[in-house]
């Protein structure tokens, strides 16, 4: 076994590189990675042609014991290859320290939010880290800490099992379940349900939270017991309305288009007493400009129609009314 001898910049520390066995290592910390079941086999097969490019990380707990802080993707994978050792960089130094020094190393490698706060939780309850503390060794401010740190306490345990699991993504636990948790625990844990059994794509999870947050207590009832049903029937109500679409064709869509613009147009007018009179001057004066190039475009819209119009010799009758109202 040949180990090989590196030195930290910072004075006092020391990192060996070496080759320990697969049983000498305590995974602590393994319930603080997100399974990925899908890499884990990538590095399957960037081992079995290449070897273990990359060392894990650990630090010595005894002569014969290690404590694995990072790499365990590829420690899952060697133990798929039927490894029996792993190259691993031995830090000199205490775990509180390592899980630290690791966290701090985010432009090296990708962390998911709650991999991050579990790995945060640890140094809390393990090791003893107050938030001021873990921000200060960290870079961090203190509310950032507290953020990640709040992500776990607003997940209900077996959400956050499924999270660990990789069975529901990291974005949608944190973009959707927590905030649906926070409100409606309930709801949360049936969607969860749901994911678990039929996975869905985080895009569509997207959509589907969007029109939960605009939808009555009812509705939003029949959306968490069936969100693939409600999704299908979203799908084909775009369908219909794309094939209504191009059937319009682009004269259809210009009509559509400009009644959108009139019945903006009525709303400005409306809401105008309230807004604009209540402005400073440097108000008005923003308002005022962007009023007037909407107006120049619009002028411009009646000037090409009116071209257009005489060109095919189907000069209409309104085109002084529209500009007379355009200056009114």
């Amino acid at each position: 076994m040949i180990a090989e001898t590196s030195f930290d910049p910072r004075p006092g520390r020391f990192t060996e590189i070496r080759e320990i066995e697969i049983g000498q290592i305590e995974f602590r910390y393994s319930c603080t990675r997100v399974a990925k079941p899908r890499m884990v086999s990538s590095l399957v097969s960037s081992i079995e042609r290449s070897g273990q490019i990359v060392p894990v990380i650990a630090v010595k707990e005894s002569d014969f014991s290690f404590v694995l802080i990072d790499g365990y993707l590829r420690a899952a994978a060697l133990k798929r290859c039927g490894q029996d050792t792993v190259v691993a960089e031995i830090w000199a130094c205490k775990e509180e320290e390592a899980l630290i020094r690791v966290l701090m190393k985010s432009h090296e490698r990708k962390w998911e939010i709650v991999e991050q706060a579990l790995v945060m939780r640890e140094l809390k309850e393990r090791h003893g880290l107050s938030h001021t503390k873990m921000a200060r060794l960290m870079g961090r401010n203190q509310s950032w800490v507290s953020r990640r740190l709040s992500l776990l306490d607003a997940l209900p345990e077996e959400i956050l099992e499924m999270v660990h699991k990789g069975r529901i993504s990291t974005w949608s636990a944190a973009r959707v379940l927590v905030p649906m948790a926070r409100a409606m625990p309930d709801h949360a844990k049936r969607l969860t349900e749901t994911l678990c059994k039929e996975p869905i794509s985080t895009r569509d999870l997207g959509t589907f939270f969007r029109h939960y947050q605009r939808a009555t207590r009812s509705k939003r009832e029949k959306m968490v017991s069936e969100p693939v049903l409600f999704l299908r029937a979203l799908r084909c109500k775009e369908e219909e309305n794309q094939a209504r679409f191009l059937r319009a064709g682009p004269d259809g869509r210009w009509i559509k288009d400009i009644k959108v613009v009139g019945h903006i147009l009525r709303r400005l007018i409306k809401g105008l007493p309230g807004v604009y009179s209540g402005q400073s001057p440097e108000g008005r004066h923003t308002l005022r400009t962007l009023f007037e190039e909407t107006k120049h475009t619009m002028l411009d819209l009646d000037q090409r129609i009116g071209r257009i119009d005489d060109i095919t010799g189907e000069q209409t009758n309104h085109s002084d009314d529209v500009q007379q109202g355009m200056r009114d």
